[in-house]
């Protein structure tokens, strides 16, 4: 069993220090489709704001004894993350990852 926190709202971004001080967490974990919405600006993950917003979350996971999780979009984001010092990722999402299985399959029968 792990303790799992994810930081999806802008208070805890601007609290992080105070938050990762929380005992018994295992992993903290990015959550960006929350943060992205809590932010106003829902799936705008190119945004100034949304970047400065995760910025800060790494930056404060990071200085914890805390490892940093998150979600990886692409295999080019994952690789990405994992320089910026990631130890857990999640492989898209699922109905992502359904919907581009779809596809693929779909692109096959019409061959």
């Amino acid at each position: 069993m792990l303790a799992i926190i994810t930081i999806e709202h802008p208070d805890a971004v601007r609290n992080i220090d105070e938050v990762m001080t929380a005992p018994g967490l295992d992993l903290a974990f990015v959550g960006p489709g929350d943060l992205a919405m809590s932010l106003g600006i829902p799936g705008q993950f190119d945004r100034p704001k949304f970047k400065a917003a995760v910025a800060e979350a790494e930056a404060g996971i990071l200085r914890s004894n805390v490892p940093l999780g998150g979600v990886a979009r692409t295999p080019d984001q994952a690789k990405q993350m994992l320089d910026r010092g990631y130890r857990a990722l999640v492989f898209g999402f699922d109905w992502m990852l359904l919907q581009q299985a779809a596809a693929r399959f779909l692109e096959e029968v019409r061959r």
